[in-house]
């Protein structure tokens, strides 16, 4: 058994920026981490960069002012070399995240993960025991936890509006018959390879949020595909089982579904469809052609709704039972939404450094080990085309 080492205090005090590198300068660089730690100069700097070959993806951020002073470097062991980097933030290729993590635990660096921390269950589990035996921090960028519709969904749960809750659909469905990039190898996301199937990507965020509200289910039972023939499996079905709330007189299990579809062909596409004793919840998402989405740029990133509150054209809507009687008649509200918040999960990183305590982390290991044991009993239920227990 590996022993948890207490977290060291920060050289030089606390109180000031952690100097940060972030490998990768793929969209999540400029739309999701750089405007992060640019809304919280107090708590974060951005010291280097690694990217490996200049391709031209930094030059916006540059041109708009956003980098000056970063170091962009060509090989990762600058990185782990520099005495002055005490973050690395690891926003590169599935397959490649437990090399990069593990390397940066040994240098005594802590590490901020993309989702999913890796491809399996003994890597992360063996990151998390080197993580502790050094006395550092390991968390996962599990940024859709802040997202604003994720955050309304939270909110009216709590509220009770809805009753005890029956079963849940939470959807990220696109239409996208054409795979744009990935016979060039462009997009590693459409590359067919181990851990690139969208349980791992989209699934994450999806079974990540689940486990958020509902805790680890009992079974799960789960289809895996590969819907455009491509040999990657870019879709999936995924049911969580779950016992019937507590305050409920029922023997039905509660399920969960999440579901990720590359060829549902629909204007609007379902986002959270949610069932309660009391009442139900709709949402879909925003149409692609709103204007908050097309601001999403290097130049101005914080346009992004993980910044903001989402536009009421996308708010969800409750019907509330008027009456627990056969034929009720319902209201109909539509539910405002609250603010998304992506810089919380970057302040609360810096908290749990800062104070060197990883209990403040909100993205808890054990939530963490969760998702990729469904994943990868989701894959398993998907091959054997059975039900499984957890």
């Amino acid at each position: 058994m590996t022993t948890s080492v207490p977290i060291q205090p920060r050289q030089g005090g606390r109180g000031r920026p952690i100097r940060t590198s972030i490998l990768g300068t793929g969209m999540s660089l400029s739309v999701f981490h750089e405007p992060s730690i640019a809304l919280l100069p107090e708590q974060f700097a951005i010291h280097s960069i690694f990217e490996r070959s200049d391709k031209g993806r930094l030059e916006a951020l540059k041109q708009a002012g956003r980098l000056d002073g970063v170091k962009i470097v060509r090989t990762f062991e600058e990185v782990l070399e520099d005495a002055d980097v005490e973050l690395i933030v690891v926003s590169t290729p599935n397959n490649t995240h437990y090399g990069y993590a593990k390397a940066a635990l040994e240098a005594g660096k802590h590490v901020l993960i993309e989702k999913p921390i890796c491809p399996t269950l003994v890597e992360a589990t063996e990151l998390y025991q080197l993580a502790e035996s050094k006395g550092l921090i390991l968390s996962v960028y599990q940024n859709r936890r802040w997202d604003s519709d994720f955050l309304t969904l939270q909110a009216l749960l709590s509220s009770g509006k809805l009753g005890d809750i029956i079963e849940m659909t939470s959807s990220f469905d696109r239409y996208r018959p054409l795979p744009r990039t990935y016979q060039s190898g462009v997009n590693w996301k459409e590359t067919p390879g181990a851990s690139n199937n969208a349980i791992y990507n989209l699934g994450s965020h999806l079974i990540d949020q689940a486990v958020v509200l509902f805790g680890e289910p009992t079974k799960i039972g789960a289809r895996c595909l590969d819907q455009r023939g491509i040999g990657l499996d870019e879709s999936f079905v995924l049911d969580l089982y779950y016992p019937p709330a507590e305050t409920s007189s029922s023997k039905t299990p509660r399920i969960i579904t999440l579901r990720a579809s590359i060829l549902s062909a629909l204007p609007h596409q379902l986002r959270y469809l949610v069932k309660g004793s009391k009442g139900s919840y709709v949402k879909y998402t925003l149409p692609n052609s709103h204007s908050a989405l097309k601001e999403i740029n290097e130049d101005n990133p914080v346009t992004h709704e993980g910044f903001g509150v989402e536009p009421e054209e996308g708010w969800g809507t409750a019907y509330i039972a008027k009456e627990e009687k056969d034929g009720a008649d319902f209201t109909e509200e539509k539910v405002p939404a609250s603010a998304g918040d992506y810089k919380g999960l970057y302040l609360n990183l810096f908290e749990a450094i800062d104070s060197a305590d990883r209990a403040k982390l909100a993205v808890k290991k054990e939530q963490v080990l969760s998702v990729l044991k469904i994943i990868e009993l989701a894959r398993k239920s998907s091959d054997e085309g059975k039900v499984l227990s957890f």
